[in-house]
């Protein structure tokens, strides 16, 4: 698998050219700018038509087309976010994984669709990630 990376101050982040319903990563350096080994997982999308409006509620909803991603996202070590642009530029994220295994009552229900209640993705957020992700204990 070919990918591409880049790095910052505080991540390395890598881009995936499969598409198994993971696109890239998110790695986190610890404080003293080294690589941890923790890391978020993301889906991208871009553009208006992935997110519905839900008439009863207004809810905005992402329907998951491939049902494998669904237990695929659960599945994971780490936290995978759902990273969607909209056509006027602004771009939110949301801890999908953690969503499914609420939904699906541990993976025990399919879930075919996403409430989508992403925050918007910036440097702030980003850092309440990198907080996160770096003080939680390692996977089993």
């Amino acid at each position: 698998m070919r990918s591409r990376s880049w790095r910052s101050r505080t991540n390395l982040s890598r881009l995936h050219n499969s598409d198994h319903g993971i696109d890239g990563e998110i790695e986190f350096k610890d404080d003293a700018g080294r690589a941890s080994g923790k890391r978020l997982y993301v889906q991208l999308k871009s553009g208006d038509s992935y997110l519905k409006k839900r008439q009863r509620d207004g809810a905005e909803v992402f329907q998951i087309k491939n049902p494998r991603w669904a237990d695929y996202w659960q599945q994971q070590a780490y936290p995978v976010l759902l990273v969607i642009r909209a056509s006027d530029g602004e771009i939110r994220w949301m801890d999908v994984s953690s969503y499914l295994k609420r939904a699906s009552d541990g993976g025990k229900k399919p879930e075919k669709q996403i409430v989508f209640e992403g925050e918007r993705f910036d440097v702030m957020s980003v850092r309440r990630w990198r907080d996160k992700v770096l003080a939680a204990k390692p996977p089993q």
